[in-house]
């Protein structure tokens, strides 16, 4: 059966090997496999594994063959999987014959390359370092337990151990120095298990005594001493409290690394409790300190960290081994106040009054089955029949007694209170607790039913005194009414025009002399609104047939604006018809009409909240006269041009009411700002409000209101003319457009209009709604028309003021002073010269100042004019073109401006390059500068590779545009090897020999010499100063040679320099390889021996090397090169002189006489045989 296994496993391994990259699907079935054969693990596939890892670790680390990390991608899943068997191999008990032996020599095998892992874990990557953490995590229990379970004194066990106690050694001080997230989650489980293994259990012989603790390990110990390891967990406990991050390590301030340390700290007083006050205090303190701080976590943070806190002391404070520390679990929990604490303790208390109510019923029950003997118990009593008493039980005697004897004994836990040490309730509490509640009951229902009684007297006497002022108000109101002629209407035939109007004014008339009495009798029914509400409403009825229920006013209104309605019809037919103008002035018969309509029109404007309903309703009214009189006209209000119709009537009516509802909703917006203001000051707000909520009147009148003018929503503006207001007017505006379609265009125009206001909350409130409608919506044409509008508008203010403030610099730098005078007493020579200066340094400082208030005011304007469009930009990203289009002709200081305004848009589009790569690969001719700050601003987190679309469309539009490698620089890190050396000369070409394009260059050499997450280096140093030599970056001249100056001096994060010693000699040998050799090679030799103190014999081997290769054959420059080099490494070259031809020779000497002087001189010293033939050189 191990055969058959043996030959699938080796056949699963050549597969996956043989495949680039290798097959990691087929690696894991294959680590299957060896986990069901574990002899297969001993027997060669151990040293497979070590062997896919160590080989990887060697090139990674620079001291294997291959000096490049190229292959990373290919060496990764080996190495994952080596480490994987060889942590299986290791972590599992080995067979009984191979204990000794075999297994000890595995394990040192594997520590072994640990050590050389974690050595150099920033030139590793992660993947692997991790999967090493974990695997000595796993293996640091496995061991303890072998070394203490089989008591052997083995030196090769006692080595494993003291290995593996260094390698621990190694972690712990890279949980101490490491700012890595990813690497900190895995050292925080190496923490939790040292602290757990290395300290005692709470109560020996539990059911944590199962877990590996300093219990298991005897006192005296042939070489683990208990002392030290209890030592180490105290350290690992106190290093995995620190791993918790604050302000000055925001770079471990993760959401995924945070909430794996609570975990890991929670687990680690669920295994050992004894630590769980200690830790709990640290942890609750921790999480209090960083909450307040903005700068640490973010609000989505710590809402995550908060629930995932809570959540897990929650699960730690319902285990029953916990009860000893249920009171520290409370405090901390009510500190966080979390939502499932809260539900938590509302679902026991549920719990436990069902536990109570049930337990009360089986007494109950037990009771009825057994009549209690004690005189002094309750006494029950059969409910009453019809007729008889209402109380369903009386108590006995003696029962105030038993109260009074109980409530002096103490009450038990009220329902759903938190559990304390003593989780067990005590029953004869609980019991009493019971009794002294059926006990109050009963005297309650006895002192309710005296006080029914009572009341129920009460009730009807003053349901009696209502019913009698009633009837003495209807008496008043009938003589009132009857005082009045009957109001008889004749037939409609019959009646003149005259007569008509005049009945209509009579009824007008007695509507508004009945209206006192109506107003009185309603104020007369509120004031009884008191009556005991089971009695029922008595809704009465008047003579006049008007209902006294309390919306009678309001009736009595609707009657009032239909007469007055039907009047206007009559009144505007009659003017009509007989051609003559319309008047309702003071001599007019409809005069008193006119008033009453005003003074209820004016009694609504009042109080346009309280009466609200009451508008609705009179609007409403008016409106239905006009559609009933003139369906036309209805339907075109706005070609009304009478004064006395309906609608004008109507349209009069809804602008005063409309103009009360928004001077109303203004005034509460400005009390609530007011109040807010007034806590802050008084030091009463010190927890932020939760944001009131914004009157909604406004809003439900343009709703419900049943025609608005489109010239009312104008009024809105005042709302966003003032700070205080301006959320209520675009909050309005926002919804209203949505909810009420034919003012949609009016109120987008308004919102469009105010996107570029002074005030920020009012302009982002507005463009906020205005995106809302963009691009979808029908209307998104002429938003970006007014988005584009307003931009370059902003623009050309701009530049209006960026040239007047470069006129008033001029003016201030031009002007001249007369310095040669001072109080009309001519000055010295060196006074005078020092007045000038002076001057002169005041107006540069007056210039400076001049300018950077100009364009504080420029790049201000233009953020107001600006902001619409970058907003609708991040869903169409080709209105950037409108900015490409004027930035590209704009003057310098706008320029500047427009480039701060942009970085927050071209930030957030780090995720998603590819929306805006289309645009910036169009930028029109003059836009570089803002074209090559986008792309730096994509790009600017160097650990992040750029995606691979803004790579492809820079680098085509620079191959298709003929750019320069300003474009390239940020990018290299994204590109594959091929690119970048084939891009290499264009980059070197942007060197001038200032600083400017130094730095850049020197960040495109870090970006391709660094890996990234999961992702090696574009080029090893090696290769970069191999690509630096190519003959396309020779070309470039003096351009190469400070590229290769600029290389030579950078550093290492950790100091160390790139251009070390290996890939100078690695790189200076292949380079000597190659067919052509540039006389570059030579002065980067010169350069590093002369600057770095680099070894001279490299160099002199590379000039041996060209004299083999008959260097005075290649180019003069080369020679000339050579040459200087050979003088420079004087006199370590003296013994190269014999390999030198003479011709050679003599060309050289020729060439520089410090060489020829120093040849002669060890011409010389040579015996006469060997100065033989080089007699003319002396002579």
């Amino acid at each position: 059966m191990d055969g058959d296994a043996g030959a699938q496993a080796e056949k699963l391994y050549t597969e996956a090997v043989h495949e680039t990259p290798p097959n990691r699907n087929k690696l894991d079935r294959l680590v299957d496999v060896l986990c069901d054969h574990p002899r297969l693990l001993y027997d060669s596939f151990f040293a497979k594994a070590h062997e896919a890892a160590g080989i990887a670790v060697d090139i990674w680390h620079g001291t294997g063959d291959m000096m490049s990390d190229d292959n990373l991608l290919i060496l990764t899943p080996p190495a994952l999987w080596g480490w994987t068997v060889m942590e299986e191999t290791v972590c599992h008990a080995p067979p009984q014959e191979l204990r000794e032996t075999r297994y000890p020599q595995l394990a040192q095998q594997f520590l072994n390359l640990a050590e050389q892992t974690l050595a150099h874990p920033d030139t590793t990557p992660g993947p692997v370092v991790r999967r090493t953490i974990q695997a000595l995590t796993r293996f640091w229990p496995e061991i303890i337990n072998a070394c203490i379970s089989l008591k052997t004194q083995s030196p090769a066990w006692r080595q494993m151990y003291e290995a593996m106690l260094q390698r621990a050694d190694s972690l712990m001080q890279l949980s101490e120095n490491s700012d890595d997230p990813a690497l900190q989650m895995h050292l925080a489980k190496f923490l939790e298990t040292e602290a757990t293994i290395f300290t005692a259990v709470p109560q020996p012989g539990g059911s944590s005594r199962s877990t590996l603790s300093l219990d298991h390990l005897p006192d005296s110990h042939a070489y683990i001493s208990k002392a030290a390891l209890a030592t180490r967990g105290e350290r690992a406990r106190q290093q995995l409290l620190r791993l918790l991050p604050s302000s000055d390590h925001i770079r471990l301030c993760n959401t995924s690394f945070i909430t794996a340390t609570i975990n890991s700290i929670v687990y680690l007083m669920n295994l050992r409790p004894q630590f769980c006050e200690q830790l709990l205090e640290r942890l609750i303190n921790w999480y209090v300190v960083t909450n307040s701080s903005e700068q640490t976590m973010t609000h989505l943070q710590s809402v995550v960290i908060g629930k995932t806190l809570s959540i897990a002391l929650l699960q730690l404070y319902t285990r029953r081994y916990m009860g000893a520390y249920s009171e520290v679990l409370e405090r901390a929990l009510d500190a966080l106040n979390g939502p499932e604490w809260v539900r938590w303790q509302e679902q026991q208390a549920r719990e436990r009054e069902r536990r109570q109510r049930q337990q009360a019923r089986q007494r109950s029950q037990a009771r009825r089955q057994v009549p209690d003997e004690d005189p002094h118990s309750t006494r029950w009593v059969p409910a009453p029949e019809d007729g008889q008493d209402e109380l369903a039980y009386q108590p006995a005697p003696g029962a105030d007694a038993e109260l009074g004897t109980m409530a002096s004994q103490p009450s038990s836990d009220a329902a759903g209170q938190k559990r304390t040490a003593h989780a067990d309730d005590d029953d004869d509490e609980e019991k009493q607790m019971l009794l002294l509640e059926e006990s109050a009951k009963r005297v309650k229902l006895g002192e309710e039913a005296k006080m029914k009684k009572k009341s129920a007297a009460s009730a009807e006497e003053r349901r009696q005194i209502a019913v009698d002022t009633d009837q003495e108000m209807e008496a008043e109101m009938q003589v009132a009414l009857q005082s009045e002629l009957p109001f008889e209407l004749p037939s409609m035939d019959e009646m003149t025009s005259d007569a008509r109007q005049e009945h209509v004014v009579e009824a007008i008339r007695r509507v508004i002399s009945g209206s006192e009495c109506v107003r009185k009798f309603i104020e007369h029914k509120r004031v009884l609104h008191s009556v005991d509400a089971a009695s029922g409403p008595r809704l009465q009825t008047l003579a006049n047939g008007l209902s006294t229920n309390s919306k009678v006013l309001e009736d009595s209104m609707v009657m009032l604006v239909r007469l007055v309605t039907n009047c206007y019809v009559m009144f505007f037919e009659a003017s009509r018809t007989e051609a003559s103008p319309a008047h309702m002035d003071a001599s007019s018969q409809w005069n008193e009409m006119q008033e009453c309509v005003e003074g209820v029109l004016q009694s609504i404007v009042d109080a346009p909240r309280a009466q609200y309903g009451l508008a609705m309703i009179l609007l409403y009214e008016l409106w239905m006269s006009v559609v009933v009189t003139d369906p036309e006209l209805a339907r075109t209000p706005e070609k009304s041009d009478s004064e006395y119709t309906v609608l004008a009537l109507y349209l009069r009516w809804c602008e005063r009411i409309f103009d009360a509802i928004v001077a109303s909703s203004m005034e509460m917006a400005c009390q609530q700002v007011e109040r807010a203001a007034a806590e802050t000051a008084d030091g009463a707000a010190v927890v932020p409000q939760q944001q009131p909520e914004l009157d909604e009147l406004l809003l439900e009148f343009i709703k419900d209101v049943p025609y608005l003018p489109l010239a009312l929503l104008s009024k809105v503006e005042a709302c966003l003319k003032s700070p205080s207001t301006a959320a209520l007017g675009f909050v309005t505006l926002e919804r209203a457009i949505e909810q009420r379609p034919p003012i949609f265009s009016a109120g987008l125009d308004i919102l469009l209009t105010y996107s570029a206001h002074p005030d920020r909350a009012t302009r982002v409130g507005c463009i906020r709604a205005v995106k809302k409608h963009y691009p979808n919506g029908a209307s998104a044409q002429r938003i970006s028309k007014m988005a584009g509008s307003s931009f370059k508008m902003g623009v050309e203010r701009a530049t209006k003021q960026s040239a007047e403030m470069e006129q008033k610099v001029a003016a201030i730098l031009n002007q001249v002073d007369d310095v040669s005078m001072s109080d009309d007493v001519p000055m010295s020579d060196e006074a005078v010269e020092m007045r000038k200066t002076e001057a002169a340094e005041k107006k540069k400082a007056d210039a400076f100042a001049m300018r950077k208030q100009g364009e504080q005011v420029i790049e201000a304007g233009l953020v107001v004019h600006m902001e619409l469009l970058l907003a609708l930009s991040t869903k169409n990203m080709d209105l950037l073109t409108i900015v490409f289009d004027a930035y590209k002709d704009a003057p310098l200081t706008v320029q500047i401006s427009i480039r701060r305004i942009i970085t927050p848009l071209v930030k957030s589009m780090v995720n998603t390059p590819a929306k805006i790569t289309p645009v910036l690969t169009q930028f029109p001719v003059g836009a570089e500068t803002l074209a090559q700050r986008m792309i730096f601003l994509l790009c600017a987190d160097a650990t992040r590779v750029p995606a691979r679309e803004l790579v492809q469309g820079v680098l085509g539009m620079c191959d298709k545009r003929n750019l320069d490698g300003n474009f390239m620089v940020f990018l290299v890190n994204g590109m594959d090897r091929e690119e970048a050396l084939k891009r290499l000369p264009s980059i070197v070409g942007i060197l001038d020999g200032s600083d400017g394009p130094r730095m850049l260059v020197r960040e495109s050499f870090a970006r391709l010499t660094t890996s990234s997450l999961n992702r090696p280096s574009v080029l090893s140093p090696t290769q970069l100063l191999m690509g630096l030599h190519d003959e396309a970056v020779v070309s470039t001249g003096q351009k190469a040679v400070e590229a290769v100056g600029v290389y030579e001096a950078m550093a290492k994060p950790d100091g160390t320099r790139v251009f070390s010693t290996p890939v100078f000699d690695t790189a200076l040998k292949l380079l000597a390889e190659q067919e052509h050799v540039s006389p570059l090679m030579l002065q980067t030799a010169d350069a590093y021996y002369r600057r770095r103190g680099g070894p001279a014999g490299t160099v002199i081997k590379l000039l041996q090397k060209l004299i083999e290769r008959k260097v005075w054959t290649m180019d003069d420059d080369m020679v000339q090169v050579f040459v200087q080099s050979f003088r420079t490494m004087l006199p370590g070259t003296l013994a190269l002189v014999k390999t030198v031809p003479h011709d050679a020779l003599k060309r050289m000497v020729e060439m520089d006489a410090q060489l020829a002087t120093a040849v002669r001189g060890y011409v010389s010293k040579m015996s006469d045989s060997a100065r033989k033939p080089y007699r003319w050189l002396l002579h």
